[in-house]
C-alpha cells in the first residue's frame, strides 16, 4: 500500500514544460521564467521554436513585384535568413538555460503556430508563453491574437511569463465560487508543490454575489492542506477594477486563474503603458475547467 500511495505521489508532480518561442525573437525574460519553473519543480523544458514559412513567403512576395525569377530569389533569400536567425537564437537558448542550469531541449515547428503549439499541449503539464508573441508581422494589443487563441484551446495549464522577474512570494488565487476557478486552484497546486510555503491570498470576484460565510470557510480549509499561510480577500467596489488596483500593489505574485479569468485577464492589458507595464511584471496561470 505504501509502494503504491508513493507512486500516486509522484504522478501529481510536474515533469515536461513548455516554452513557445517566436524562432526570429527570443525573449529573454520568458527564458529566464521558464528556467525557475524547471529548476524549481525538477522537470524537463522543451523550447518550441515556432516559424510561420506561409506568411513569410506571402510577405516577400507582395514586397517584389516584378518578374517570376526575382520573386523566387528573394523568397529563398528570406528563408535562408529566417533559418540562419533561428539556428542563432537556438544556440542561444541553450546557452542561457545552461547558465541557469537548465538542461533544455528543442523542437521545430514550421506550419502554423496556433495549431503547432496547442496540438503539442495535450502531452504536456504546463506551456509558458510570452503576453507579446505574435506572427502577425503587426501590433495587436496585449495579449496578442495568437495568445489568445492559446488560451481558448490549450489542453494543458497555460502560464503568460511576467516581462520582468526576481522571485515569487505570494500565490494570489481568483476565486469566484465556479467550478473553473477552483478547477484552475487545484491544477496550481497539484503542479507547484513547492510553493506550499509561500502565502495564499484567496481573492473573491464573484461579481454577482458576495462568498457566503461558510463557502469562505470551506475553501480556506482546503487549501490550508497544500499551504501554511492562507487569507480570504474581499475587494471593495467594481471587481475588475479594484482587483487590477490591487494587482498593481504586488510585485513577486503569481496569479492564477480559472477559464472565466481571460476576459478578467484582457483588462489588465487595456491601461495606460505606465500601469501596463507593471502588471505584466506578474506571471499569471490560466487552466481550462
Amino acid at each position: 500500500m505504501e509502494k503504491w500511495n508513493n507512486t500516486f505521489i509522484e504522478t501529481l508532480f510536474m515533469e515536461k514544460i513548455l516554452l513557445a518561442i517566436d524562432s526570429q525573437n527570443v525573449d529573454a525574460n520568458a527564458v529566464r521564467f521558464a528556467c525557475y519553473l524547471t529548476r524549481l519543480t525538477n522537470s524537463k523544458l522543451t523550447g518550441i521554436f515556432l516559424e510561420n514559412i506561409v506568411i513569410a513567403k506571402e510577405i516577400v512576395i507582395s514586397q517584389t513585384e516584378e518578374t517570376t525569377s526575382v520573386e523566387s530569389i528573394s523568397i529563398t533569400e528570406s528563408i535562408e535568413d529566417n533559418i540562419a536567425i533561428r539556428d542563432a537564437n537556438i544556440r542561444l537558448f541553450k546557452h542561457m538555460a545552461g547558465q541557469e542550469g537548465v538542461k533544455a531541449f528543442v523542437e521545430v515547428d514550421n506550419g502554423i503556430p496556433e495549431i503547432d503549439i496547442i496540438s503539442k499541449t495535450r502531452f504536456a503539464d504546463i506551456l509558458i508563453v510570452d503576453a507579446r508573441t505574435s506572427f502577425s508581422g503587426m501590433y495587436e494589443g496585449l495579449p496578442t491574437r495568437f495568445v489568445k487563441d492559446i488560451l481558448n484551446n490549450a489542453e494543458c495549464p497555460v502560464v503568460i511569463a511576467p516581462q520582468t522577474f526576481s522571485s515569487i512570494d505570494n500565490i494570489v488565487f481568483c476565486y469566484s465560487g465556479s467550478k473553473s476557478s477552483v478547477f484552475a486552484i487545484k491544477q496550481f497546486t497539484y503542479l507547484f508543490p513547492e510553493f506550499k510555503n509561500k502565502r495564499v491570498k484567496i481573492i473573491d470576484l464573484n461579481a454577482e454575489s458576495e462568498i457566503g460565510p461558510e463557502e469562505v470557510q470551506t475553501v480556506t480549509a482546503w487549501l490550508t492542506y497544500h499551504y501554511h499561510d492562507v487569507e480570504f480577500v474581499r475587494l471593495e467596489g467594481d471587481v475588475t477594477e479594484a482587483f487590477f488596483n490591487y494587482l498593481l500593489k504586488k510585485k513577486n505574485d503569481f496569479v492564477v486563474m480559472g477559464a472565466f479569468g481571460r476576459g478578467l485577464l484582457a483588462s489588465f492589458f487595456e491601461n495606460d503603458a505606465e500601469d501596463n507595464g507593471r502588471t505584466t511584471s506578474l506571471p499569471v496561470f490560466v487552466a481550462h475547467y
